[in-house]
């Protein structure tokens, strides 16, 4: 997903049912609470074979979601790795440190915030992504510099992780509006070329990395928080169509990523996007259990007086939830 700079709430005064379709919709995408992330630490795992020893590798690729993105740290890039000398260990918190840290692998995050589908062929989405990796890598992109990477350690990565497709329907929202041209066009693009970035990762690997396993994602559903501020009719109805859409959009990934045998991380069932029962409180304010944890697991939902701007990245808690779901997906496959 994208920056705070970049995040637009989705606002739809349409005259809706708004409790039939909260009840029946299911769908995800991504941020909510107050509390500030906690750093992770990434335990090495190493085998030792006469005098050589060998590292594990977590790669993890994608948007802002990957890279671990909350509103807190995002006025810097991420700390430079030591282990490499470059900012390619992504924020402490995210959800790729956490998996890294659970199955005690060394974290090599290439992931950038507001990646597209097109910018991961292409021009990376950040400057900054662009500095490491052609300095670390001597690649122009993100899928470049994940390859390279994967050449420079053959039989050394154990897992890889990647999200990809948010930001190319990030834009399509703003204040007053909910664009469906846009929409569409963007599902169509993720459609036409997701499945090529997914295939030239599993050819790599088939060489490279025989032993990996490759998990993608689908995504949580953000714009919920918008029953809660600004609430009212309007911001009950505009959650409520948001819906349907990311719903359709989960579904395009999941049939992506099964036609090509790579298992998905359900973290829209993780947060529960789907379910309404029960009520919850937040803030002095009822809200169905979908936008509750949307409220709670992401800053889409600033407490009163709180100076925090809604922003659709996960916090801490958020995070952990969606390494749970990977680690969910990692034991059932």
């Amino acid at each position: 997903m994208n920056d705070a700079r970049r995040t637009r709430p989705l606002l739809a005064a349409l005259a809706v049912s708004v409790v039939a379709l909260l009840a029946t919709s299911t769908g995800a995408s991504a941020a909510a609470p107050v509390e500030s992330h906690a750093g992770t630490t990434t335990t090495t795992t190493t085998t030792t074979t006469g005098s050589t020893t060998t590292t594990s590798y977590l790669l993890a690729l994608g948007d802002s979601l990957a890279a671990g993105y909350q509103p807190v740290d995002g006025r810097t890039p991420p700390s430079v790795n030591p282990a490499t000398g470059y900012a390619d260990g992504g924020y402490p918190g995210g959800y790729a440190a956490d998996l890294a840290s659970q199955r005690h692998l060394t974290l090599v995050d290439l992931a950038c915030p507001g990646e597209t589908t097109a910018s991961m062929t292409g021009s990376p989405a950040e400057g900054q992504c662009t500095k490491v990796y052609k300095a670390e890598l001597g690649a122009s992109s993100q899928l470049a510099a994940a390859k390279a990477f994967l050449a420079r350690h053959v039989g050394a990565v154990s897992l890889i992780t990647i999200d990809l497709g948010a930001n190319n329907i990030d834009g399509c929202v703003s204040a007053r509006t909910f664009n469906v041209a846009c929409l569409n066009a963007g599902q169509n693009t993720v459609k036409r070329q997701l499945p090529a970035i997914v295939a030239s990762l599993r050819s790599v690997l088939a060489t490279d990395d025989p032993g990996a396993r490759l998990v993608g994602m689908n995504y949580y559903d953000p714009f919920l928080g918008i029953a809660y501020a600004p609430g009212g009719f309007a911001g009950t109805a505009g959650a409520a169509l948001s819906l349907p859409a990311v719903r359709a959009f989960n579904g395009m990934l999941a049939t992506i990523y099964h036609r090509q045998a790579v298992p998905v991380a359900d973290v829209a069932t993780a947060f529960s996007t789907g379910a309404v029962l029960p009520v919850r409180s937040y803030a002095r304010h009822r809200l169905p259990l979908n936008v509750d944890l949307v409220c709670r697991w992401t800053w889409m939902c600033p407490l009163p007086g709180s100076s925090a701007k809604a922003d659709i990245h996960a916090d801490t808690v958020g995070y952990r939830v969606i390494a749970s779901a990977f680690t969910k997906v990692l034991a059932q496959s």
